[in-house]
């Protein structure tokens, strides 16, 4: 312990042997102390006296009453007084010192124990521990406190808790006020803080971020004498909480691109979508992905991005062979198939093509992640920029590179959902044209009715939608309509263009042309129920309708919806027999039907679509 103590002597004041050196004693305190010890003082004197006293003319008169008068026998009377007086007086003297020593001894021992324990504590704690006086020089330092205040050019005792060595600054790295300093804030409130953090960066070492605890030291009298205060190295800590934060933020990106991806998407959608979830996130502040070219080149070239980098990707220039524009993180990343990082591009070699372009933009690091193609699917490349040099550190990189095996996955699943869309619609453009081919076998049979279908088509879709369908639902209604009468092909041509009223026996064959076209639909997979649909299309809620008389919701609702745009259409429309019964007449058939044999909800729809002058179907109701 000894040597301990004189190693440490430059930072170990001997502040538990003297506390005063540490704690001042204010004057008048001083000046009632010593009014206390003159009083006690004062207190045995005259006690003393007074025994004195007392002894004398006890002892003359005891000696009067024993003696015969004898000279001899008042000298001998008087010497035993003498050595009676002296070892009482002796006698008493011994007690009090005895006690007064006995009871300094054992308030040394304590102290001193005391003062050598606090030592230990002090030496021994893993925090920092210093005292400071009251002009906030520092009076006490242990070990812990040497290391982590690094003064290497001055002794720490003495020195000031503001010394510029430490260059002080705040947590951010800004300019700290003077006034929030631990010591200067318990000066002022006298009362302890917790958890004042700032930053010092002593010369030679490394920033320190730096947590401390304080209370004030206060005299008897309660004026202030200097503070205690616990210091805590937090910038490990901190540097674990950013990197716990910042992998956070790369999960939550994570997350949010794979709600996103859940649909179908665009190639360009799906890239967007990953630039954009890591800038939401704040993993970094510009974000792009470009496709990697197998050209002579060996180019680079962005396809989508997020941030603020637009201008910055105008003119980037990246390739991925060895030269200058290709030795970079991004080039690095493209040859070796592993995610790359630059933490300080103010000093990256690598990065000194790009270099004074992105420090204009306030770039300082950046990470190029490499998107492995599936299939027919090209290698692209995920790139992010941060404000921070060494932003994305072992377990963020991890991360990071999952994030890119993600898209690389959700890219190839778009290619094979944009090729699935063309093959869609190859076979939709095929559907439609043999429906309209069939439409016009129809029409070149029923020359009167030309166009009929395609107007009830327009209609019931318009129902459709202000009914709220389904787009699969929708999609169905709209192919039942256009081939709903798809079964008057097996009505004799000469009924169909007969141009007056039919017969009742013309009329059942008009009807049967329901069943005809189920016939003929039934085994066209359209992956819809339009076959049912078209044979359902002249039922009727209350039973009244045809071929089968079902009634309310036996009947599908795409057929309850096509029976009224056929009807609303067939009205409004001229025939060979008649003229255009008109909208006034085609609204009080309707309503007068309206939840008997019509859906009420597909009437009022129609009614709104037919009598609405912003609605391009509302031209049906002139035919």
């Amino acid at each position: 312990m000894d040597n301990k103590h004189d190693a440490d002597s430059e930072y170990a004041h001997p502040m538990f042997d003297e506390p005063s050196s540490v704690l001042p004693v204010a004057p008048s305190f001083e000046r009632k102390v010593r009014r206390a010890a003159w009083w006690s003082a004062l207190k045995a004197a005259a006690l003393y006296a007074a025994f004195g006293i007392a002894w004398i003319v006890l002892g003359d008169r005891l000696l009067v009453w024993l003696g015969d008068g004898s000279s001899l026998d008042v000298r001998y009377m008087e010497l035993l007084k003498g050595i009676a007086f002296v070892l009482l007086t002796a006698g008493v003297l011994l007690l009090a010192l005895h006690r007064a020593l006995l009871r300094w001894h054992r308030f040394e021992i304590k102290a001193r124990a005391s003062a050598e324990l606090m030592r230990t504590v002090a030496m021994t704690v893993p925090d920092a521990l210093v005292v400071l006086d009251a002009d906030g020089r520092i009076r006490f330092a242990n070990a812990r406190a040497r290391a982590l205040l690094g003064i290497t050019r001055s002794p720490l005792i003495g020195n000031t808790f503001d010394a510029p060595e430490w260059a002080i600054t705040n947590a951010e790295g800004g300019a700290m006020d003077a006034a929030e300093l631990p010591f200067a804030r318990v000066r002022q409130e006298r009362q302890p803080v917790l958890d004042i953090v700032h930053a010092i960066h002593p010369p030679g070492a490394a920033r320190k971020l730096l947590s401390i605890n304080a209370a004030p030291l206060l005299s008897a009298e309660g004026e202030f004498a200097g503070m205690v205060a616990g210091i805590r190295d937090i910038t490990q800590l901190r540097q674990e909480q950013v990197i716990d934060e910042r992998s956070r933020a790369v999960l939550r990106a994570l997350a949010d691109f794979d709600a996103f991806v859940l649909e179908p998407r665009s190639l360009h959608e799906t890239l967007e979508c990953a630039c954009r979830s890591l800038i939401d996130r704040g993993v970094c502040v510009m974000a792009w992905v470009g496709v990697v070219k197998a050209d002579s080149a060996r180019s680079v070239v962005p396809l989508a991005s997020a941030g603020d980098g637009r201008t910055y990707l105008d003119t980037l220039r990246v390739t991925w062979d060895e030269s200058a524009t290709g030795i970079g993180p991004v080039g690095q990343a493209v040859r070796s198939r592993k995610l790359v990082v630059a933490d300080d591009i103010a000093n990256d070699p690598s990065f000194a093509h790009w270099r004074q372009m992105a420090l204009e933009r306030g770039y300082s690091c950046v990470f190029a992640a490499p998107v492995i193609g599936h299939a027919d699917v090209p290698d692209l490349v995920l790139c992010g920029y941060h404000r921070e040099p060494n932003a994305y550190a072992d377990q963020v990189q991890e991360l990071l590179a999952e994030f890119s095996q993600r898209l690389a996955r959700a890219a190839a699943l778009s290619h094979q959902q944009a090729e699935h869309e063309v093959g869609r619609q190859r076979l939709s453009a095929a559907l439609h044209g043999t429906i309209n081919a069939l439409q016009r076998m129809v029409e070149a049979r029923d020359p009167y009715t030309f166009g009929h279908e395609e107007r009830v088509a327009r209609l019931a879709v318009a129902i459709a939608d202000a009914l709220g369908f389904p787009p699969a639902q929708r999609q169905a209604l709209d192919i039942a309509a256009q081939l709903h009468d798809i079964g008057k092909m097996s009505v004799p041509a000469e009924i169909l263009s007969k141009p007056s009223r039919l017969t009742a026996a013309e009329y059942e064959l008009i009807k049967s042309h329901v069943d005809a076209g189920y016939r003929i639909l039934e085994h066209i997979d359209f992956g819809m129920p339009v076959a049912e649909i078209v044979r359902q299309h002249h039922e009727r809620l209350d039973g009244s309708g045809y071929p089968n008389g079902l009634h309310g919701e036996h009947v599908r609702l795409e057929a309850r919806v096509l029976a009224v745009a056929d009807v609303a259409e067939s009205m409004l429309s001229h025939r060979p027999y008649r003229a255009t019964l008109g909208l006034a007449a085609v609204r009080e058939e309707l309503l007068a039907g309206s939840g008997v044999r019509y859906d009420a909800d597909a009437v009022a729809a129609c009614l709104r679509v037919l009598m609405s002058a912003e609605s391009p179907f509302a031209a049906v109701a002139t035919h």
